[in-house]
Order: structure tokens, then C-alpha cells, then sequence
């Protein structure tokens, strides 16, 4: 892809990128006997005694990946919509399955309703006879999609080059905005300028290591851990979703650069942020293969790359949604929990169950926000006050951008699938208002979503964090 491309690479690093996160912008949160908690139990925290360049030094050296390995393209490959899936057929002969195995087919998205899958030009006609002997139609919603990835990644340059040069020493090092994509190590900058700059309300953890060798981060924003209520919220399970991360670092920010003047339902919670739970598979997106979605462990039994982490989780990790060939997007790996990034966060979380009112998830794309189940066809005892808040989110969101997003059970939108961190964080963590929110869009552009959308897009996200917020009794 462009990205990996050194010459175009080399280009973006010589451009600012404007509007960066000014930390000093920020005013510091005076100490107000604000209650931190015990430091030691269960977690290890960054030093802060080590500066941010030696640990941004410890990352990059981190799994590097091979250089050898030659970026994947997809030059002339097509996304097809395939709307008319017959029940009987998807019991004995699973499309998805079919055109993924058979085909070399890429599943972006399956549901109910429809599949999106792409098809390498190589695959295109024998893919094409197979419809057609099954009477399957096919909406062709792109032609060539490395046009779609090589535009995004233009955009973005364009975005953030109109001040180069003009950085200053005010502003942070990190240089996050959202008019592009960032990489890892922007992030967790970003992340580690907010605890030196918050030092009495926040923690940087480091709460387990990759197969790679990379640190799992999660930033804690409190100012009474012991007492108030706790609400999650992660991203980049899946390392081709860009705009998951982009929009948990921007309710990170939104939350922080007016904390003194925000509301109860805000400032008095727990909140926990996980902006990428699976950095070694979104870095091998950013580098090698932008259509990514598995983590990064090797297989056994397989020269297959990578388990599906959101099929991995301890909850009917063997059912229905995955798959047990350690090739598929959807590999559910060899037992729950078997990833070292699911382990950690099941591990973290099941420490600090107690007063864990909310875990939201943001993945793209679909613009729906549901809530469990999803491992079977049926809804929680308190459905109804899921299905209230997360109505009340798309009503909000349809007011202020005019994105219509759907709330409803999972499985009703979605489909089954067994192993997800949403349902897990339910039966597990007795969490009431667990949300998995797929965010824009709904397939013009999928994961390729413009840079121009990352702004309206994180700001949605934003909206169904504060009316979750809202919804918990203080």
C-alpha cells in the first residue's frame, strides 16, 4: 500500500500536521485532595521517572516488522455486495466461508441483511461463475479498492500539510490530531503526554506485552478510582478498523481539555481507555497488509498468521461466528483466551469488576450501536434500558451530524457470534450497559474512510460515551 511505500513515506514525515494536540494548551488539574487509589494493586504503572523519548525508543524497537516482507496490494480487486443469501444456503453452504476459502475472498462485513467481500483480481471470474451458477446477485460497490486505499492515504497528507514547518515547542510531541490516520507510536505518545500533564487524575498502565513484544497501554482518568462508577472503552480490536483508535484518542481528549467544567456524569467516573487492544495487527496493517484484521500470533498447525480477538474471549468461544481454520479473518484460535491481548484485558478487568457500570467497544463500520447478545438469539434481562439509552445516542447523533445510526440486540443486527469482548464484559463483569458501537460508515467507503470523516465520525462516537455516561446513577 502507499503507506509502506518509501518515497510517498519519507514525503509525509517532512509535513506538520495541523491542529496538533497543544498539551500545553491544557490547564493543569490543580490538587484538590483528589483520591488516586493504591498505585500497586493489580497493576504495573509506567515510570514516570522514564522519560517519554527513551520509552518511545523501547517501543519502536519493539516488533519491528521484517522489512522483506513486500506490502500487499490490491490493485484492480473489487468489494461486492451480496444481499439475496437464502437461510437454507448459508446452513449448508456459507458464502462468506465459500468465496473466503475457495475464492481468496476478504470479508469486510456479514449480517443478516447483506455480505461485503472483496475479490482479488485474479479470483474476479471464477468468482463470478460461482455467483452465477447459484442464481447470486452482486452489487459491484468498487471497482479497484488500492484506488480507495491510495486516496485515503492522499488525503490525509494533504489534510495535515498546509502548516508544515510551522510546529512549535508548545506543542505536543505527539503531534495527534484528526485529520488523518495515526501510527502506534503517535498514540501512545499522546497517551503518555496526557499522564505527564493530568498527573493527579490519571494512570498509564502497560497491562500485558504482544506476541511482538508491544505494550498493551490503558490510560485510567479518575479522581476517586475506590469510589466512583467504572466505564471502559477500547478500540482497534480489529487492526484494519483506523477509525476505532482515532475515535477513543478523541473522547480522550474531548473529556480532558475542559475537565473542570465538565458535568457530574462525567468527571465523576471511572473512565478506562484502550485506544488499540491489538497493536501488532494494527501496525502490520499501517505497514504490510491495510485489509489486516487478526492479531499477530503465529500458528501451530498453520504458516497462517493470527487469531480474530474479538472471537477469542471466554464466552461460548466455540459456537456459532468463527471459524477453527487458523487462515480465516474469523479464527476463534485454540482455546478462550488463548491471546496474550485477550488474556490481559480479561485479566485487567476482572480485577476491577466491582462498580463496572459500562464497556463500550467502537469497530466500524455500519453506524449501528447494539448490545448483547451476540453469541445467541436472545436479549438481556434489561434490554429495554439498553435499547432506551442507545436510542436516546442515535437520536443525539442524528441532531448534531445527521447520521443515522441503528440501535438494536446484536444478533438481531449483526448476527450470532460466540467469543466477543462485549458479551464477555456482560456475563463476566456484570457490566449493565455494554455497547459494541460500529461507527460510519454503512459500505460506500467502509474501511477506508476518508480523513475528512474522522472529525464527525469520533465526535459521534463522543456523543454515545456521554449519554452512556449519563444513563449510570452517580
Amino acid at each position: 500500500m502507499l503507506r509502506c511505500q518509501r518515497s510517498i513515506y519519507s514525503v509525509f514525515l517532512l509535513f506538520t500536521l495541523t491542529n496538533a494536540f497543544d498539551i500545553t494548551s491544557l490547564e493543569p488539574i490543580a490538587d484538590k485532595n483528589i483520591q488516586t487509589g493504591n498505585r500497586m494493586l493489580y497493576e504495573r504503572e509506567i515510570n514516570t521517572n522514564i522519560s517519554q523519548a527513551v520509552a518511545a525508543k523501547e517501543d519502536a524497537a519493539d516488533g519491528v516488522i521484517d522489512v522483506n516482507e513486500i506490502p500487499v496490494r490490491y490493485d484492480d480487486a473489487q468489494l461486492w455486495r451480496i444481499y439475496n443469501i437464502s437461510e437454507h444456503m448459508q446452513n449448508n453452504m456459507p458464502l462468506a466461508e465459500t468465496l473466503e476459502n475457495q475464492f481468496g475472498g476478504v470479508i469486510w462485513k456479514e449480517n443478516s441483511k447483506f455480505l461485503d467481500i472483496s475479490i482479488n483480481k485474479d479470483n474476479l471470474k471464477a468468482a463470478r461463475s460461482y455467483l452465477a451458477e447459484h442464481n447470486i446477485d452482486k452489487e459491484v460497490v468498487h471497482t479497484n479498492i488500492q484506488e480507495l486505499i491510495d486516496a485515503v492515504e492522499l488525503e490525509g497528507i494533504k489534510a495535515t500539510q498546509s502548516e508544515a514547518g510551522s510546529r512549535t515547542k508548545k506543542q505536543a510531541r505527539s503531534g495527534i490530531n484528526w485529520k488523518d490516520y495515526h501510527d502506534l507510536e503517535t498514540i501512545y505518545d499522546f497517551m503518555r503526554e496526557i499522564r505527564s500533564k493530568f498527573p493527579k487524575i490519571c494512570r498509564l498502565y502497560s497491562i500485558g506485552k504482544t506476541a511482538e513484544g508491544r505494550d498493551l497501554k490503558v490510560l485510567r482518568i479518575s479522581e476517586n478510582p475506590r469510589e466512583y462508577k467504572k466505564i471502559w472503552i477500547d478500540g482497534g480490536i480489529h487492526a484494519r478498523e483506523w477509525i476505532s483508535p482515532a475515535t477513543v484518542t478523541f473522547i480522550v481528549y474531548q473529556i480532558l481539555s475542559k475537565w473542570e467544567s465538565q458535568p457530574a456524569y462525567i468527571k465523576q467516573r471511572t473512565w478506562y481507555f484502550m485506544p488499540v487492544v491489538n497493536p501488532d495487527g494494527y501496525v502490520y496493517s499501517r505497514n504490510v497488509n491495510r485489509l489486516w484484521r487478526k492479531n499477530r500470533s503465529p500458528s501451530s498447525s498453520s504458516s497462517c498468521y493470527g487469531v480474530d480477538l474479538n472471537r477469542n474471549f471466554n464466552i461460548n468461544w466455540n459456537g456459532r461466528g468463527s471459524s477453527t481454520n487458523p487462515c480465516s479473518d474469523t479464527y476463534r484460535g485454540t482455546t478462550p483466551a488463548s491471546e496474550l491481548e485477550t488474556k490481559a484485558v480479561e485479566n485487567f478487568l476482572s480485577r476491577r469488576k466491582h462498580n463496572l457500570s459500562a464497556y463500550l467497544t467502537y469497530h466500524s463500520y455500519g453506524q449501528y450501536i447494539v448490545y448483547p447478545w451476540a453469541y445467541k438469539a436472545v436479549k438481556v434481562k434489561d434490554s429495554a434500558a439498553l435499547q432506551r439509552v442507545g436510542k436516546t445516542a442515535a437520536e443525539r447523533i442524528l441532531s448534531k451530524t445527521g447520521t443515522v445510526y441503528r440501535s438494536d440486540v446484536t444478533h438481531a443486527l449483526l448476527g450470532i457470534a460466540g467469543g466477543g469482548s462485549d458479551d464477555w464484559a456482560r456475563a463476566a463483569c456484570g457490566a449493565k450497559y455494554v455497547y459494541t458501537v460500529e461507527l460510519r460508515d454503512k459500505g460506500e467507503y467502509g474501511f477506508q474512510l476518508p480523513p475528512s470523516q474522522i472529525r464527525g465520525t469520533a465526535e459521534e462516537g463522543m456523543i454515545v460515551a456521554e449519554t452512556v455516561a449519563q444513563a449510570i446513577a452517580l
